[in-house]
């Protein structure tokens, strides 16, 4: 058995001295030790033997002072048999494995805390504008910097897990219950295990420090063996001080070897705070483009931290591993120590501290059913019966408390926390249930209750400076009271108590009576919208009748919540004392409860506001826009709320502002805004907040009257209210003219538009279609509706992109196209789904656009060229009078071109390629151009030097143009041809036609084409492919064949240009009957017959007339051969065949020269115009 003296410092002028008494048994039962009853009747007016030593001296050496005294006693009858007499005793050579063997984790709470108040006081110093708030580059990157952090990005420790609840534990013997016990002194008192002893003053020559030690020299032979270890004390008579403890008090103000203090206070939640920093720093390290956001933090009052609390307990654990079961020698005031009583000095310069330990407890001893449970039975401890045993005392805390999880101890650095109420009694729920009764000690027949000591506890409230002290409670029950002199030192420094938590934004909610279900798409709390659609002429009344969209065009804006612990530590809650404030005070904690009940309506007025909230700030997020702040006028906590209202505009009337209590905000269709709410700040609360008095050094002026305006992410958070004017279609449709850009040799085009395209407020998304018609070689196709791009359209871009978009043809042709252009509405989401995506659509087609070819055309390829002819045919034979007009259109050239054509795309022509007038005797251009000349058989007239020009060339499709031809390094003009494509011979055909101009004749002229593949609509430089020359070709003049019908005759007329040579062309006209043998019909004959052969269809000559040729007016080559036939008495068919023959050599007059058919002699005649008309009979 031990006896642990504790010394009790001085009392009435002399020394107090407690003995604890440990009884360590082992096996039987109490009884079989002596212990069957305590105390034993023979300590009852027995002495016991107080020794004293000097310092450095021990036993067996004589103590320096001896005395004998009576032992004072406070044992309580009865209480010994009910609570411990019939208990079993536990065998000592078993020990049960316990918590104290599983490994033990301290988490450097400190550290966290130092990293907590590094960020803090990192963004606290930084500048924050009314205009910017949380964006605010200065906060922004300030804020950044601070979360970039090793400590928040590196690994975090595992907390604490759940408890693991171990197998029932079995009812404790007489050794754990005792141990169970030595938590209350009280009751250790009643059971007679705490002896006090009173020691007389001593003399002068008594030492001032030593080691003392109480025996009991009279002890009866049937009790354990008593062991009285000696405690070390100091001249105020209290166990020998350490680093940890002196004089009865804990050293708050210790510091380690590098004088770091070792405690400090923390006013935050560090748990919590460091949780959100890690998440927030991974956050911003994930999303690093992301603005960066600083967690709130939270007031969590008072806590005492120990840095390096581990270390501490980690030497506690080992040190008890090394004297496991021995006993000690010597104790200090490290080894007396049951726990901590703090105090708290909650005025600075103030004098009356406060125990946060102060309570009355309630002890009551049980006797014990049959079936193991407790009877109603009892004995109240202190009150010798069955009374309330209401005792007074001072209660304590643990200074190495942990937790045990599956991965063993768990611990902080956090000793003790003063949050307002007691840390010796359960702070009460306010919520009306009963309160629970606390469980006996486990298995024990004890139960206690406690409730704290009314008016004994301080007010912990915002804005005021807070010391604390602990004072150690010895495990005799014994300690420094909180009123005695000697608990004045080491204390804290003086300790603002300041708010962490930010005043939230005010509370945004929907009008009563708004139902769920009426909302449209993308309409929320925060998300404010109102549909039109000025396009079809809907305003947003009109709209919201004839749609199914219905309109929630209001928010109510209700002031921020606040939790009861801010209103209370706001100090409104100190209503002072009488019947009417405690009913306020019951009716606005009631406010506080019901709103944290879990089934709260959100909407409901039944809250307690922030008591900082003075009013709301309307900024919207635009560049120097005015911020807009209402208060509240009502007295706290009736603060009524206010609403928002969205509608169109009003002449005069700002975007945004209040009218009387409505925040109205007037948009245009497509309009939206951005407003961050937030809550300024009470005048007089200001200095509640620690950024403003706990920071170090304090925030620049700037912040702090952002802060005062509401508009500081630390204190005022805003939160984001986005209104939207939705339309249903775009504002305008998309409509502009197109240019185009390609360069040489691409494939893609680029187009800009050359005026305002869309309405980029309303136009989310522009979807380009093309259209055109292409033709490769003879095949032409239409293209339809080929996707081209889809742009995305910047909500705040321009309506006028420089380049609109760019289209990849895949290769280089020219084509015309068109495009369609289809605008979205930005605002799609914000109506209902009709199926149709047209519905939000406006489609608008454009001007055709010419995109030219990019590449050099391919010289044609050359077929044939061959002289060619154009007939017209005009007037008839019908009646008389009527003339038959045959026309047969000279001068011109036939150039059969191979296949392909169009391979610069469509619109590819054929270039006749001939000198600008201008450059007539350029030699250069010579291979290049088209050239003409005189035929050696025909003595015509000169062609002018550099002939032909483009006025000589008719049948162009276009006008003439002047290109820079590379090869010659000079200038040519293009007179372009369309060719036409011949099935059946598979060739592409072009007529040129050479027409005499200003005097000029190129009849019976040789010509030699220089041509070329020819594309308008290309690049400059790249119209016209390399120039090819053709053959060498003779021009046939023109004729003309006309017959005219009179009453009886026929009149035949030829006229044409010949060659001024004497030999003039000889015209034959051949009147001719038709032999029809068979029944053939006269167009079925063909033949020609010189004799008439029997039963031969032919056409049989009965008449020939050789005109001679005559003048036409003034030109000397224009000639005419006129003659008749009259009526035939033979029936016909009839018809007039006309053969103009030129007669070689032609340099000398042969007159009535004949035509010998099949003669050899007819090699000397060419004919150069042949036809027949069919005479109707006269």
């Amino acid at each position: 058995m031990l006896w642990i003296p504790v010394p009790g410092g001085f009392e009435n002028g002399g020394p107090l001295l407690r003995v604890l008494v440990v009884p360590r048994l082992s096996g039987g039962t109490p009884a079989e030790h002596g212990m069957a009853q305590w105390p034993p009747t023979a300590l009852a007016g027995d002495t016991v033997r107080v020794e004293t030593f000097a310092p450095g001296a021990a036993p067996p050496a004589a103590p320096d002072r001896q005395v004998d005294l009576v032992p004072r006693m406070h044992d309580q009858p009865g209480v010994w048999q009910r609570l411990v007499a019939g208990l079993p005793v536990e065998s000592a050579e078993v020990r049960p494995a316990g918590p104290t063997d599983d490994p033990l984790t301290v988490y450097a709470t400190s550290e966290d805390l130092d990293e907590v108040a590094r960020t803090f006081q990192e963004a606290s110093r930084a500048e924050v504008t009314t205009q910017l708030a949380a964006e605010s580059p200065d906060y922004t990157g300030k804020v950044r910097d601070a979360l970039r952090s090793d400590h928040w990005l590196g690994p975090e420790v595992s907390r604490t897990a759940a408890p693991v609840a171990g197998p029932p534990a079995a009812r404790p013997g007489f050794n754990r219950t005792l141990s169970l016990l030595r938590e209350h002194p009280a009751v250790l008192r009643a059971l007679g295990l705490i002896l006090e002893l009173r020691l007389d003053p001593g003399g002068a020559d008594d030492p001032a420090a030593g080691t003392v030690r109480v025996l009991w020299p009279g002890r009866p032979a049937g009790l354990p063996e008593i062991v009285s270890p000696r405690t070390a004390f100091g001249d105020d008579f209290r166990p020998a001080a350490t680093s940890r403890v002196d004089s009865g008090m804990v050293t708050l103000d210790q510091r380690d070897g590098s004088g770091v203090p070792r405690w400090q206070v923390a006013t935050i939640d560090v748990d919590v705070a460091a949780q959100r920093m890690r998440e927030a720093a991974r956050a911003l390290a994930t999303s690093p483009g992301e603005p960066p956001a600083l967690p709130a933090l939270r007031s969590d009052g008072l806590q005492l931290v120990l840095r390096g609390r581990g270390e501490d307990m980690e030497e506690r654990r080992a040190t008890g591993a090394r004297t496991l079961g021995s006993e000690p020698d010597v104790l200090t005031a490290d080894d007396l120590v049951l726990g901590y009583r703090v105090d708290v000095l909650p005025n600075l310069g103030g004098d009356e501290w406060f125990s946060l330990h102060r309570r009355r407890a309630t002890y009551r001893v049980h006797e014990r059913r049959p079936d193991g449970g407790l009877s109603e039975d009892f004995t109240a401890l202190g009150t010798g019966g069955e009374g309330s045993g209401d005792l007074p005392e001072e209660g304590h805390l643990k200074t190495n408390s942990a937790v045990q999880d599956g991965n063993g101890l768990h611990a902080d650095e956090i000793v003790a926390g003063f949050r307002g109420w007691s840390l010796a009694v359960p702070r009460p729920t306010f919520d009306g249930a009963p309160r629970p009764t606390p469980p006996p000690a486990p298995g024990t027949s004890i139960s206690m209750a406690c409730e704290a000591e009314e008016g004994t506890l301080p007010r912990l409230r915002f804005g005021r400076h807070y010391t604390l002290r602990a004072r150690v409670a010895d495990v005799a029950g014994g300690g420094l009271g909180p009123d005695d002199p000697a608990a004045e030192r080491h204390t804290t420094a003086p300790e603002f108590y300041g708010r962490y938590e930010p005043i939230c934004a005010p509370e945004v909610s929907f009008p009563e009576g708004t139902d769920a279900a009426d909302l449209g798409p993308g309409e929320s709390v925060e998300h404010v919208v109102v549909r039109s659609d000025p396009l079809m002429g809907l305003d947003v009344g009109r709209y919201a009748e004839l749609t199914d969209h219905s309109l929630n065009d209001e928010r109510v804006l209700g002031p921020p919540r606040s939790s009861l612990a801010v209103a209370e530590q706001h100090g409104m809650l100190d209503l002072g004392q009488g019947a009417e404030a405690d009913r306020v005070t019951w009716e606005w904690v009631g406010r506080a409860l019901a709103a944290a009940a879990p089934d709260a309506a959100s909407e409901s007025n039944q809250f307690l506001p922030d008591p900082a909230a003075g009013g709301i700030v309307a900024a919207p997020k635009e560049p120097n826009a005015p911020m807009h702040t209402r208060a509240w006028e009502e007295r706290w906590p009736d603060l009524a709320p206010k609403t928002l209202r969205l509608t169109a505009p009003s002449t005069g009337r700002p975007v945004v502002d209040w009218e009387g209590e409505q925040l109205a905000v007037r948009l245009a269709p497509a309009e939206r805004i951005t407003l961050d709410l937030s809550t300024f700040p009470q005048e007089d609360i200001v200095d509640h907040f620690a950024l403003l008095t706990a920071a170090d050094p304090p925030p620049p002026p700037i912040s702090v009257n952002a802060l005062r305006q509401g508009r500081h992410p630390l204190v005022t958070p805003a939160r984001t209210l986005a209104l939207v004017h939705a339309v249903q279609h775009p504002l305008r449709p998309p409509e502009t003219v197109l240019t185009v850009e390609r360069a040489q040799n691409s494939t893609f085009a680029v187009f800009a538009p050359q005026s305002d395209v869309f309405d980029p407020r309303s136009t989310a998304q522009l979807a380009i279609t093309a259209s055109w018609r292409d033709q490769v070689d003879e095949v032409s196709h239409q293209v339809t509706e080929v996707p081209v791009d889809t742009l995305t359209v910047a909500a705040d871009g321009p309506a006028r992109p420089p380049t609109l978009f760019r289209q990849e043809f895949g290769d280089t042709r020219h084509r015309t196209v068109t495009y369609t252009l289809r605008a979205v509405s930005r605002f799609r989401d914000y109506f209902h789904d009709s199926g149709n995506a047209d519905d939000f659509t406006v489609t608008r087609q454009l001007a055709p656009v010419v995109v030219r070819s990019t590449a050099r055309p391919a010289p044609p390829a050359v077929v044939s060229t061959r002289p060619a002819f154009l007939w017209k045919r005009s007037g008839d034979l019908e009646a008389v009078g009527h003339t038959l007009v045959h026309e047969r259109l000279g001068n011109r050239v036939q150039i059969a071109l191979d296949r392909p054509w169009n391979t610069t795309g469509t619109g590819e022509l054929l270039a006749v390629v001939v000198r600008p007038e201008d450059e007539a005797t350029t030699e250069g251009l010579k291979p290049f151009v088209t050239q003409a000349g005189l035929d050696p058989l025909y003595p015509t007239r000169g062609i002018p030097m550099g002939a032909p020009f483009a006025r000589h060339l008719t049948g162009a499709v276009g006008s003439e143009r002047r290109l820079r031809l590379d090869e010659a390094d000079a200038d040519v003009v293009v007179v372009p041809y369309q060719p036409e494509f011949h099935s059946e011979l598979e060739r592409w055909l072009a007529d040129v036609v050479f027409t005499g101009a200003d005097s000029t004749s190129f009849n019976l002229a040789l010509v030699q084409l220089a041509i070329a593949r020819y594309q308008p609509n290309s690049l400059d430089g790249l119209l016209l492919s390399p120039v090819v020359r053709t053959d060498l070709v003779p021009l046939l003049p023109d004729r003309s064949l006309q017959v005219t019908r009179l009453v009886d005759r026929y009149e035949v007329k030829v006229r044409g240009s010949v060659s001024p040579a004497p030999a003039v062309n000889r015209v034959d006209m051949i009147l001719e009957r038709c032999a029809q043998p068979g029944g053939l019909t006269a167009d079925q004959v063909d033949l020609v017959g010189f004799d008439t052969v029997a039963d031969v269809p032919a056409w049989q000559s009965t008449d020939l007339r050789r005109p001679e040729p005559k003048r036409v007016g003034l030109s000397p080559t224009l000639k005419e051969w006129k003659s008749e036939f009259f009526k035939r008495v033979d029936p016909g068919p009839y018809r007039v065949r006309v053969r103009e023959v030129e007669l070689l050599p032609n340099k000398e007059p042969q007159p009535g020269r004949f035509l010998h058919s099949g003669k050899p002699e007819e090699v000397t005649e060419r004919t150069v115009f042949t036809d027949t008309v069919l005479l109707p009979p006269l």
